[in-house]
């Protein structure tokens, strides 16, 4: 199975309570209605394992039925361009990493 990661930080001065309530209110709804994705979640990172704060406060998980249709999807999609400006709006840095579920 497809799954996208994103390794997300925040611009400078956002609220994060409000980054997560956008998440809630918009990214969720927005993500989970497209029928390229079959899984979105977002999580907070507390910290590594060995304690230390983590380079990247959020990570997302998206399982996807395949990366071609989900690319092209997020790029054509009707409203998605007003989407990203508002995801940008909270994000100052992303990784956006994929690969192949191991079963």
């Amino acid at each position: 199975m497809p799954v996208v990661f994103f390794l997300n930080k925040l611009r400078d001065g956002v609220d994060p309570d409000a980054y997560e309530k956008w998440i809630r209110e918009v990214d969720y709804p927005t993500a989970r209605a497209l029928p390229q994705i079959k899984s979105y979640v977002v999580a907070k990172i507390d910290g590594t394992l060995d304690g230390k704060p983590s380079p990247y406060p959020y990570i997302e998980r998206v399982e996807i039925t395949d990366l071609a249709e989900y690319q092209a999807a997020l790029a054509n999609g009707e409203g998605m361009e007003d989407f990203f400006n508002q995801w940008s709006s909270f994000v100052g840095e992303s990784i956006a990493v994929h690969g192949e579920e191991i079963e």
